[in-house]
Order: structure tokens, then sequence, then C-alpha cells
């Protein structure tokens, strides 16, 4: 059994800057009016588009990126209609060492967090054990833990991803999903900072 952190990875950029993605979405927003193509005028036009509450045409900038996170975090993010998922699979896989999402990863400095390592290595050797005996991986999968390490590709609209980074935050979700949140936006604020700072303003004024 081994512990590892959570993860995240971009996979596929529709734009390599941010001034790219504003400019792209400001002309998807200057359509409907036959709007200025200006560059400068549609990154304008884009973050106005969130002041106002029109975050439509933001759900034309798509970005994929690879999670790797527990499947109790996996199995509430699938949930979320608006996005492509793709998945590593327990019953197409056999597993000679399970890897856990290490829950003390997200709490360096918290001694009260419990370990649970030794209950992963228990359901390691009884996972095993199933394999030993002839039981499927399919079959077999139903002792592995809700900590088990699973890579998520989430492809989605710029749009989706901050109403994830949004919602999934709340007292409601648990400290595993805080910390993908706070990884993901923390790649927005390193790719796209005016982007995130402009929906950061929209959610302080109309939260969810």
């Amino acid at each position: 059994m081994k512990l590892i952190p959570m993860k995240i990875e971009e996979m596929g950029l529709q734009f390599l800057n941010e001034k790219d993605l504003l400019s792209y979405v400001g002309n998807i927003a200057g359509e409907c009016y036959n709007s200025s193509r200006d560059l400068d005028a549609c990154v304008k036009r884009a973050l106005n588009c969130i002041k106002r509450g029109h975050h439509t045409p933001f759900e034309h900038a798509i970005i994929t990126l690879k999670c790797t996170v527990d499947r109790g975090v996996s199995h509430a993010l699938v949930r979320h209609r608006h996005c492509a998922f793709q998945q590593s699979s327990t019953i197409y896989q056999k597993f000679d060492e399970i890897e856990c999402i290490d829950p003390l990863s997200n709490h360096p400095i918290d001694t009260t967090c419990v370990d649970k390592s030794d209950a992963y290595r228990q359901a390691e050797i009884v996972y095993h054990k199933l394999l030993n005996a002839g039981e499927p991986p399919s079959s077999a999968r139903d002792v592995l833990p809700n900590a088990l390490a699973t890579n998520l590709i989430i492809t989605t609209n710029v749009r989706q991803w901050m109403y994830m980074i949004q919602r999934r935050c709340g007292p409601g979700d648990s400290d595993n999903m805080h910390q993908w949140c706070a990884m993901v936006r923390a790649w927005f604020e390193e790719r796209y900072p005016q982007l995130l700072l402009a929906f950061d303003c929209w959610y302080q004024d109309h939260p969810l």
C-alpha cells in the first residue's frame, strides 16, 4: 500500500495565455451585436460579461485537467453533467499495490487528523486474497477503500470550472474535495488571474 498526494495536471488548453482566452470569449460575446473585433475591446467585453452576469460566452472556452483524487471526490465530481469524464477503471485493472490519497497530505500540521493507513493496508490484503482465490477484479474491487487514488480526466468549459470551484468548497463537502477546489483554483490563479478575480467578484456579490 502506498500513500500519494492529490495532483492536478493540465492536459488540454485551448488558450496559451489569458489575453487569448478573454479575447476569444469577448469576440463570441460580441457576435450578438456585431461589435468591434479589436483585441482589447474583446478582452474588456469578456470581463464586462462576468460583471453583468452574462456568463454563457465562457461556455465556449474549454479546458481539460487530469486530477489524481480519491474515489470519494471522483464520485461527487462526476455528478456535474456539463463535464466530460474519463476515469481509471477498477474493473479492468488489477492492482499489485494499491495507492491511496494520503489523508495527512491535506492537513500537514493538523495533529488531530486520523491516520487511516492501517485500514488501507488491511483492505489491500483482503483484495489480494480475493484475486488469488480466483475472484475477478470487478468483484474483488468491492473491498477497496474509498481513499483509493484514481485518475479523473475532466473536460469542461470555464463557466463550469468556476461553478464547481465555488459550489464544492462549501461546508457540506469533504476536506479532500476542499483540497481539490484549492488546487484547481491555484491552477487558474497561475494561468488566468484576471479571469478568476472577475468571477470571484461576481460570486461575492451573488453567492451561491
